[in-house]
């Protein structure tokens, strides 16, 4: 555990940016430095982001990823060309943040954390700096930054008790990073399309929608490999990505249209290799990732209805007898739709209950999924895991979801 968490974890979700601009303007306004990459979305984010990162990174540019959360170490959140941030430096730049809590500056530890990837990236000079958003748009710490560049993934009902309780006032908000973006990608659909594109027009940037500006086909998944063709300035076939799920086809065209932009607009072009080699090579553990293979065992951080769509939709990638399912879930999270969606899909569910103030209880869970299929509770994470490995026989398959902070105890 960081002391910043030790310190600022109590002080939870503040929207605004009184305390980021006071803090930053105190470190020397770091963010001014970077050209930064806005990227916000119900989900992707973090799969665009690595994406992107990997194929600029291969194309030749330094560039800083910041991705929330994370699975092991917060090191993890602060990567420089694919690489973690030491503990020597991560620890420098938490003393400095802590030097100004000490004197009175009002800070919460995600605005924290921002902060000091803005500043590690400055400091380490990177030619870009990739920003994944913690929730929303307008008033997240990340926001900070005027952006060369935004993406907005994809926009579903979420964090409604912060963000508004319609689509459209949703995608209102997550277009509120868009500033100073010479391009804005989006793959969002319907009445949140609709409300980004009269968002971004008025504001007279230049809009790129996946199936209107850059297209995708043939794409193909399997349990290796997601693989899809790309038109956009240029024409790409057979492009391949180790992570699973045709939506990952979706992602990195978002990321692919970016880069191109980039490749026109700054000093290093980005070429096909970088854009392949970048696309191969991209990282996101738990999203789809196969862990284990007799029995077969796959974690995703399928988190929300939307998230539980997309898992549900590829499942038949994999070849399996019987599914059991090991759920946990955080309180503010539609979690009775979520067990209502995957509950027929599943042969077994374990409910269990993630050590964190904010998860819901085991019981509770279990009690809603016994609607749709046999539920078991077993509070402890690690033991429901364990669990489900005694049920399962070779041809069988342990699905693991429905909480980010659970996946760690499933890929250790």
């Amino acid at each position: 555990m960081l002391l910043l968490e030790k310190h600022l974890a109590r002080f939870g979700i503040k929207p605004g940016l009184e305390r980021m601009r006071k803090i930053c303007e105190t470190l020397g306004n770091p963010q001014d430095k970077l050209n930064v990459i806005l990227v916000t979305g119900t989900n992707g984010k973090g799969s665009v982001t690595s994406y992107l990162a990997s194929i600029l990174k291969e194309a030749g540019y330094k560039v800083g990823a910041y991705y929330s959360p994370h699975l092991f170490k917060y090191n993890e959140r602060f990567q420089i060309n694919g690489k973690n941030i030491s503990d020597l430096k991560l620890k420098k730049y938490e003393k400095e943040i802590l030097a100004l809590f000490k004197k009175g500056y009002e800070i919460t530890l995600f605005e924290a954390l921002t902060t000091i990837a803005y500043k590690y990236f400055a400091d380490e000079k990177c030619d870009f700096a990739i920003m994944e958003i913690g929730m929303g748009g307008t008033y997240d710490a990340t926001n900070i930054a005027t952006e060369v560049a935004a993406i907005i993934t994809n926009v579903d009902l979420e964090h409604t008790e912060y963000l508004g309780k319609t689509i459209e006032e949703i995608a209102a908000d997550k277009a509120g990073i868009v500033k100073g973006a010479s391009i804005v990608a989006t793959a969002a659909e319907g009445k949140a399309l609709e409300m980004i594109r009269k968002i971004v027009g008025e504001k007279g940037f230049r809009l790129d929608m996946l199936g209107d500006g850059p297209f995708i086909d043939n794409i193909k998944t399997t349990n290796i490999e997601t693989t899809f063709n790309y038109l956009g300035c240029n024409h790409y076939t057979n492009l391949k990505t180790k992570l699973l799920g045709d939506y990952q086809a979706k992602n990195a065209a978002l990321a692919i249209d970016v880069a191109e932009f980039i490749g026109e607009s700054f000093e290093i072009p980005v070429n096909e290799n970088a854009i392949r080699k970048g696309l191969l090579n991209a990282k996101n553990p738990g999203r789809m990732q196969i862990i284990a293979r007799r029995p077969l065992m796959v974690s995703d951080a399928a988190h929300n209805v939307h998230g539980i769509k997309e898992l549900i939709g590829n499942l038949n990638i994999f070849n399996y007898n019987k599914l059991i399912c090991v759920f946990g879930c955080m309180k503010d999270k539609n979690w009775k739709e979520m067990l209502a969606l995957l509950g027929p899909h599943c042969d077994q569910m374990i409910l269990n209950e993630i050590k964190n103030e904010r998860a819901e209880s085991a019981d509770a869970l279990a009690n809603e999924a016994n609607k749709y299929t046999k539920a078991i509770a077993i509070k402890d994470a690690k033991k429901s895991i364990k669990y489900a490995k005694k049920l399962a026989g070779k041809k069988d398959m342990i699905l693991i979801c429905g909480s980010i902070y659970m996946l760690s105890e499933a890929i250790t």
